[in-house]
């Protein structure tokens, strides 16, 4: 009894030793990141995207490794809103850059008012009545596409790898962030170490199932190979047997 007592003692005593770390406070950092845009309506063009960094100071300094994460918000609300909520526990930014992570946000174009969302007449009609105008769209239709959401993921996870030195970073997304973030992954992944998704958005009215094989085509007939010895060692290091065919007919 009394040698638990005084471990107990010792345990409780380390605690305050481990305080002034975890009670550490992050910070955090604004970044613009300038792409030229492939959006339809103001492609080739220049444009800032708006990254969001939050970290503990040790790690704005020094860096984090390979601990650098990505975040990309979904479709009705920018990053910021999305991932760092200045109350209580509500910032996901905050949480992962207590743990030691560098934590950033992107927001996509779109979400930092380009002059074609300022422009009243792009308005639907019911909405133009609010603003006390009735005129043509001068661009109507989305804004952004997937394809420009990619192009801008690209260049915050560009920017972010010089800025940290990294390699690869790690993606967190949320609704319509899915299909950003998880088709930019399928299309990029040696730049990606983790992929998380949170309620994803898809469309319900895509068929599930694969598409369809390509049609027949001509086929290589398979060269018959060495049995045994070295000119099976040989023919196996040179690897001449023919892909199979898509189809997976065999000739």
């Amino acid at each position: 009894m009394k040698r638990w007592t005084l471990g107990l003692l010792a345990a409780l005593a380390a605690i305050p030793a481990l305080a002034p770390a975890q009670a550490q406070e992050t910070r955090m950092r604004e970044h613009s990141v300038t792409v030229t845009s492939t959006v339809p309506a103001i492609a080739g063009q220049k444009v800032k995207l708006y990254l969001r960094e939050r970290a503990l100071p040790n790690v704005l300094q020094r860096g984090a490794g390979d601990k650098v994460v990505l975040f990309v918000h979904g479709a009705g609300t920018p990053a910021e809103v999305s991932f760092d909520v200045p109350y209580q526990d509500y910032s996901w930014m905050g949480y992962l850059a207590k743990a030691g992570y560098d934590v950033f946000s992107v927001d996509m174009t779109g979400y930092g008012r380009p002059p074609q969302m300022n422009d009243k007449c792009n308005l639907s009609p019911e909405q133009q009545k609010l603003f006390g105008v009735n005129c043509a769209q001068t661009y109507p239709g989305a804004l952004t596409n997937m394809g420009s959401d990619w192009n801008d993921i690209s260049a915050a996870v560009e920017y972010i790898k010089k800025l940290r030195k990294v390699d690869k970073v790690h993606l967190i997304a949320w609704s319509q962030g899915g299909p950003r973030a998880g088709g930019w992954a399928a299309q990029n992944p040696s730049q990606v170490n983790k992929l998380i998704l949170l309620a994803p958005a898809y469309g319900r009215a895509v068929k599930a199932e694969p598409p369809p094989l390509p049609a027949p085509g001509p086929c290589r007939a398979t060269r018959s190979s060495p049995t045994t010895g070295p000119a099976r060692r040989r023919a196996k290091s040179r690897s001449i047997r023919p892909p199979p065919h898509p189809s997976g007919r065999k000739c």
